[in-house]
């Protein structure tokens, strides 16, 4: 496919998220696709565990929004920079719900082979999302002079 093309399909990816069109979703990942992100238990593998993580995402955050805010395509691969919006209404990575809204940044790059996503990698501000929960605390540089 070409950049655009790809770009394109990451595009409609994340408007089937925010309008919680899962099977859409699904569709467009390839049955091979392997998905990692660090506070996910492992790596999820093919759509039914893609399922099964955006189910358990959207029990803790069902409002969860994602608004890009930069996509980048080099061959097969496309970048995309997003800040998330949710407010915490049930158990997340151990931490019960705290209805407290929330709002980090992301990056995701992702692998597209004929047209199907076959990869994908999260890197996002976790920290900042677990402080925001108030699961931990990120002590913060005092300003000088």
């Amino acid at each position: 496919m070409a950049e655009n093309e790809n770009i394109q399909l990451v595009r409609e990816i994340v408007a089937d998220l925010n309008a919680r069109r899962l099977d859409a979703y699904l569709q467009k990942l390839d049955e091979a696709y392997v998905g990692e992100s660090e506070l996910a238990p492992g790596p999820v593998r093919g759509r039914e565990g893609a399922r099964q993580m955006l189910e358990m995402q959207f029990r803790a955050f069902p409002d969860l929004h994602v608004e890009p805010e930069q996509i980048l395509a080099s061959g097969d691969h496309v970048i995309g920079r997003a800040r998330i919006t949710a407010t915490h209404k049930g158990n997340f990575a151990g931490i019960p719900p705290t209805n407290k809204t929330v709002t980090w940044q992301a990056c995701n790059v992702v692998e597209i082979r004929n047209g199907k996503v076959v990869r994908s990698r999260i890197y996002a501000d976790n920290a900042l999302l677990l402080e925001q929960l108030g699961a931990i605390s990120i002590p913060r540089a005092k300003a000088a002079g």
